[in-house]
């Protein structure tokens, strides 16, 4: 039950929007930015979990974007990703 509730929040958290009406590119782009300013591992993952979150309960959003965008939103999440494991 406890999980069920945390995923409703979860997935609560998530719909509210991107960011205050920041697209998810821009998003991405400033999440990838953050995480590779990291300079310990433990600063990556909350950038890293945004990503993983917008993949599971954005997946339409993800979907409707152009393909320019959803190659620049998958640049992103890859730069973000390699950022982390460079600092691992």
């Amino acid at each position: 039950m406890q999980r069920l509730v945390g995923m409703a929040v979860l997935a609560l958290l998530v719909g509210c929007g991107n960011g205050g009406g920041t697209s998810l590119v821009e998003e991405s782009t400033q999440r990838a930015d953050a995480t590779c300013a990291c300079e310990v591992f433990g600063c990556t993952t909350e950038h890293i979990a945004w990503f993983n979150k917008v993949e599971i309960t954005q997946e339409s959003d993800l979907e409707a974007l152009s393909a320019s965008d959803r190659e620049a939103y998958s640049a992103n999440s890859l730069r973000a990703g390699d950022c982390q494991i460079a600092l691992n």
